[in-house]
């Protein structure tokens, strides 16, 4: 499907004649201006900083539910000793059902817990991406009218069979030095 747009966007230009002659083209290589974004890299740390925070977070649960599982564990033993009484080995074993009930309480709670950080932090990946890749786009307009370029084309990206959008542009035309210098400076 994409190859059929570039093929079409390439004969339009072939058939432009003398204006296609007059068109100022440019490509851009948008994967390293977002990476080089300075956004990018305070987001990447803050998000580096949330995930160990859930790690952390998870781990300490994690512990609380192993100290669970080996109080169940105990008092399941106990209930079997051969010293204890039948009703003291009956007390014991309801106290083991008990506990294991608050063990899978424990653990459902683990599992949920784990599944809504992990949600929120992808949630937040996604809105402060959008967010970066909205003032990109903006600074690429503007930095295109300014310059007078009637077309940039990103040559990091590839087709749905993963092969290269742009097969060849002229290094001279590429702008990416430029629009990250641009970006670093409204930073």
């Amino acid at each position: 499907m994409r190859k059929i747009g570039i093929l079409t966007l390439s004969v339009w230009l072939a058939g432009m004649g003398l204006a296609a002659a007059q068109m100022r083209v440019a490509t851009v290589d948008l994967d390293r201006v977002f990476t080089a974004h300075p956004k990018t890299q305070a987001a990447e740390e803050s998000l580096k900083k949330a995930e160990e925070r859930i790690k952390n977070d998870m781990e300490k649960m994690a512990s609380e539910t192993r100290a669970l599982e080996e109080d169940v564990q105990k008092l399941r033993d106990a209930a079997r000793s051969a010293i204890l009484t039948e009703s003291a080995r009956l007390k014991k074993n309801l106290e083991a059902e008990d506990k294991l009930t608050e063990l899978q309480e424990a653990q459902l709670r683990l599992r949920r817990t784990q599944e809504t950080r992990l949600k929120q932090l992808r949630d937040q990946l996604m809105t402060v991406r959008e967010g970066i890749v909205k003032e990109l786009m903006e600074t690429l307009r503007a930095f295109a009218e300014e310059e007078g370029y009637d077309l940039i084309l990103d040559r990091s990206g590839l087709t749905m069979n993963m092969v290269p959008m742009v097969a060849y542009s002229d290094p001279a035309l590429d702008v990416t030095d430029n629009l990250i210098q641009r970006l670093g400076q409204t930073k």
